[in-house]
């Protein structure tokens, strides 16, 4: 079964994308329509509905744009200079790093999900009036199509209440109470009709859980898809992942138990958050993310662990020959960007380029192929911070702050000192002979998958393991700050995602032109899932609670931690921490922050981090420290290697919920604003 459901997505990848396509293109579909005659033409056979379905899967927002993505770029995780542009016009700049640089605002906010503008790649209200609408006019009483079976119709149906529940989700994760808006209100709609209040926090996910509830009794399993015209859109799966991390969303600190919203009420006097702490949130959370994982194992969904060996990216190797070190960082970078694998939970066939070529690497001699040219294919810049790099457990499976041998050899300590690579690392981390920091030795082999450090080997790109390409961030060196005032791209910290790239993306020899290879961006694959459940675990009872299967919170981290070769949590703290952190694992406040740690490693920069440290509350702690990287400025190693403040970004309270535009207020009398804006 999981070999079949591997082999069918793969088969049918090709299918997804032109369906996709269709949905990102068509957007003379993307209409409000104004008058009943429209309606009825877009209603009155199933090729037409077909086409108002597809529009309402066009209102998703991005997820593999890093121009307009807040998990992508707007969580820290990742930082652009503020002048990285060509000339060093700063007019280019994405508005999730403008976000990071200049705070929001209440008169213009960026990111504006609510309206639409700002960087919002959608506006979020109109893709539910699309719903809306659909729902209102598919059924066959209401002058739907005839010529559609009932059973199809049910179908679209559930697919069109999926969508509106995450629109709703969306913006619930960024603003918190919302207005619930259940039917299209008419263009001519004005005044006291559309002056709809925010409703309180519970009311709002019981409103996205409920239409996902509906919507689950009608999707399809993967295997009942017709792959010709269906696959990539919603399943029975997607929607209880979906519920569940509403309901995880809902647990969560940021609305339990937050004292910082106690008595935050509307003009009506309702209380919009919820009032202490509720272990039942968790409860619910637990059985519903329960729910979805095993859902998910039913579907054939697996931790992948590569059988291909990259397929061909990597010459000298193959599935006869692999080491289990190549294998472990293959296999996370292949969970992420081999196109629907079978770890993809929901994945969406948006195009990586701009993606890719952010995070992707030049060579001291592709950057020599400029020529003049222009170079439009220069982009790297997709730079995680020293901060998060830091975040990266050792090669023990620990942070590197509570590993006894990164301390009693002094390594944390003189973690920025620089040194030449031993033959232990030379064979797969690092290239023989490039001096580079301390802290680059002995990582996990999540540390070596996911990020492009100076010096680094980067397997993939057609080159062979005996002779691999490597990034160079000094100035004047490859993917550094080599004429960055002409063309304005380089890496600001001297790091690069390079989990993001697929393993066959690379550059011509003869000129500065991606050669890139697309893939399903992964918005949720089993991983994600797995380490929500053992949160949702440990949240209930501490380590010793278990689910429907028996398993423990341990279980699923280990299951995790095994595909990039680190030992089980609880033997990895007992051989390899210090003595203070040795029973870590073993009461739920230090299981919690070995969690939360894991999230931050697996899920490395692939849109989780930014939600995820304002669901925990964290973000007031790790936002009002310095970011930190490497001075790119430097043409010698030990210049290079200075420790530089490149951002001291300002975090309260306030900026835990995305603000609602003045404007908007100033319309709608009874809407409020989020507290402290």
């Amino acid at each position: 079964m999981k070999q079949f459901m591997l082999m069918k997505k793969i088969m049918y990848g090709t299918v997804a994308v032109l369906l996709m396509l269709l949905v990102s293109c068509d957007k003379y579909l993307d209409i409000l329509p104004d008058d009943k005659p429209v309606l009825e033409d877009a209603f009155k056979d199933r090729y037409n509905a077909e086409k108002y379905l597809f529009t309402c899967y066009a209102s998703l927002p991005n997820f593999a744009n890093p121009d307009n993505t807040l998990g992508l770029t707007g969580g820290g995780d990742v930082v652009y200079d503020e002048k990285n542009m060509p000339g060093g016009n700063t007019a280019h700049m994405p508005n999730t790093i403008l976000m990071l640089f200049n705070g929001n605002n209440a008169v213009s906010p960026y990111m504006n999900f609510w309206d639409g503008n700002k960087g919002a790649s959608e506006n979020i209200w109109q893709g539910i009036r699309h719903c809306n609408v659909f729902l209102e006019h598919i059924n066959l009483e209401d002058g739907g199509p005839r010529d559609m079976d009932e059973m199809e119709r049910a179908k679209w149906i559930a697919e069109v209440k999926t969508i509106k529940a995450y629109l709703n989700f969306y913006l619930f994760q960024l603003y918190g109470p919302i207005p619930i808006v259940d039917k299209a209100f008419p263009i001519s709609s004005k005044g006291e009709e559309l002056a709809l209040y925010r409703e309180p926090v519970d009311k709002v996910a019981d409103y996205i859980v409920g239409l996902l509830d509906e919507a689950m009794e009608s999707l399809p399993t993967p295997s009942e898809q017709d792959p010709s015209t269906e696959f990539g859109r919603f399943t029975k799966t997607i929607a209880r992942s979906i519920k569940a991390k509403t309901l995880v969303l809902l647990a969560s600190p940021l609305f339990n138990n937050n004292n910082y919203y106690a008595g935050f009420k509307d003009n009506r006097g309702v209380e919009l958050f919820p009032i202490g702490d509720s272990r039942q949130r968790w409860e619910r959370a637990l059985q519903a993310t329960d729910e979805a994982v095993r859902s998910a194992e039913d579907d054939g969904n697996i931790i992948l662990v590569t059988t291909d060996a990259g397929a061909g990216a990597i010459p000298d190797v193959n599935s006869n020959n692999i080491s289990s070190q190549t294998k472990a960082m293959l296999s996370l970078r292949q969970a992420v960007t081999l196109p629907w694998n079978a770890e993809i939970i929901w994945g969406t066939n948006e195009n990586t380029r701009l993606l890719q070529k952010f995070a992707s690497m030049l060579s001291n001699s592709e950057w020599e192929n400029i020529a003049g040219s222009g170079a439009p294919d220069i982009g790297q810049r997709h730079a995680p911070t020293l901060n998060m790099v830091e975040q990266f457990y050792s090669s023990h499976g620990v942070p590197i702050e509570e590993d006894e041998e990164w301390d009693t050899k002094g390594w944390y300590q003189n973690r920025y000192v620089t040194q030449v690579p031993d033959a232990t690392h030379t064979k797969y981390f690092i290239k023989s002979g490039q001096e580079t920091a301390i802290l680059h030795f002995n990582r996990s082999l999540r540390f070596y998958a996911s990020v492009g450090f100076d010096g680094g080997i980067w397997e993939g790109r057609g080159k062979s393991l005996a002779d691999p390409s490597f990034p160079n961030f000094m100035r004047h060196m490859g993917s550094g700050f080599k004429y960055a005032e002409t063309y304005g791209f380089y890496s600001y910290t001297g790091y690069l995602a390079k989990k993001l790239t697929h393993l066959k993306t690379t550059y011509r020899d003869t000129r500065v032109e991606l050669v890139y290879e697309p893939y399903s961006f992964p918005i949720i694959r089993l991983a994600d899932m797995y380490l929500l459940l053992a949160e949702c675990l440990n949240e209930v009872n501490g380590p010793s609670k278990t689910d429907s299967k028996g398993n423990n919170a341990y279980y699923y981290l280990d299951v995790i931690r095994a595909r990039s070769g680190m030992e089980g949590v609880v033997e990895s703290w007992a051989k390899y921490a210090s003595a203070m952190y040795k029973s870590k694992p073993n009461d739920q406040i230090g299981l919690r922050k070995i969690i939360q740690q894991e999230r931050v490693n697996e899920l490395a920069f692939e849109g989780q981090y930014y939600y995820d440290v304002r669901r925990w509350m964290t973000a007031e702690e790790i936002y009002n420290r310095p970011i930190l990287g490497w001075t790119k400025e430097g043409e010698k190693k030990k210049d290079f290697y200075t420790v530089k403040v490149l951002l001291q970004p300002r975090f309260s309270m306030k900026d835990y919920l995305m603000p609602i535009a003045t404007n908007t207020l100033l319309q709608n009398r009874n809407l409020i604003q989020n507290p402290g804006w």
